[in-house]
């Protein structure tokens, strides 16, 4: 385990000089922007527009900055050939493996979470007062869904980067996250479709591909009307659900890996 967080602490290195932070500043930047560029809205109106573009705006940027970054570790690695030095040190594979992706996750968590900071401020300056300091906070409940979110991204890339190059691991990985935020749509295809081969293939779908439409917490964060029974629960249930499949999928990874020549 300590090899694994040394190989961690060396990915966050890496990925801090790539200067993966630069997309924190300016996705940061448009949220405090974002503040001052809905005045002809009324001030109901305007909070409930910048909380949900500010959750979509840090999505989709923790969604580029997984994906980049994920599907180019163990491929960086193979190609410079630094993975022979390295494995042929006391490092075994599964040490490897999931330095990296401790590594990958703390790299998002920062990003995610400096962005998550950039947005409770734009929050709290466009709330006025109105809602006190539990406001803002609350939307950090969104932010936290999309790290695990996120951190179940990762580890769905890395498994395919155990025997994909990038480029096919890229799309194929956006594909499993758009079918994965359609889970609920895949459920009633599965329940209504008559066909045999048909319901079988939208039910291994639906189970199998992981449902990253479970982590869109967001309308019920921005909708007044929209209430959540057992918030609390289901919160949890995300949380260790995006565990225990990433843990899944690192097994599979390391199982994958471990037989893979390089």
């Amino acid at each position: 385990m300590n090899t694994s967080l040394v190989i961690a602490r060396n990915t966050i290195s890496e990925a801090l000089r790539k200067k993966v932070l630069n997309a924190f500043l300016m996705v940061g930047f448009a949220m405090l922007v974002l503040t001052f560029a809905f005045q002809q809205f009324s001030p109901r109106q305007e909070l409930t527009l910048v909380k949900g573009m500010g959750l979509g705006i840090i999505s989709m940027a923790a969604l580029l900055i997984t994906v980049i970054l994920s599907i180019n570790l163990i491929p960086t690695e193979i190609e410079r050939r630094t993975i022979y030095t390295i494995l042929s040190k006391p490092v075994r594979r599964p040490e490897f493996l999931l330095g990296k992706y401790f590594g990958a996750a703390s790299t998002i968590f920062i990003n995610v979470g400096l962005m998550g900071l950039a947005f409770v401020i734009a929050i709290a300056l466009k709330q006025r007062g109105a809602e006190g300091l539990f406001g803002p906070l609350n939307m950090l409940k969104g932010v936290l869904m999309i790290y695990m979110q996120m951190a179940l991204l990762s580890a769905l890339a890395i498994f395919f980067s155990t025997f994909l190059s990038p480029l096919v691991n890229f799309f194929l990985t956006f594909s499993m996250f758009i079918v994965g935020n359609l889970s609920s749509f895949t459920l009633d295809l599965a329940k209504n479709t008559q066909n045999v081969l048909a319901k079988g293939f939208f039910t291994a779908v639906h189970y199998l591909v992981p449902n990253f439409g479970n982590f869109n917490y967001t309308n019920p964060l921005v909708q007044a009307n929209v209430q959540v029974k057992s918030e609390a629960v289901l919160l949890t249930q995300n949380c260790i659900y995006a565990v225990v499949y990433a843990t899944v999928l690192l097994i599979l990874s390391i199982l994958v890996f471990d037989r893979r020549e390089v």
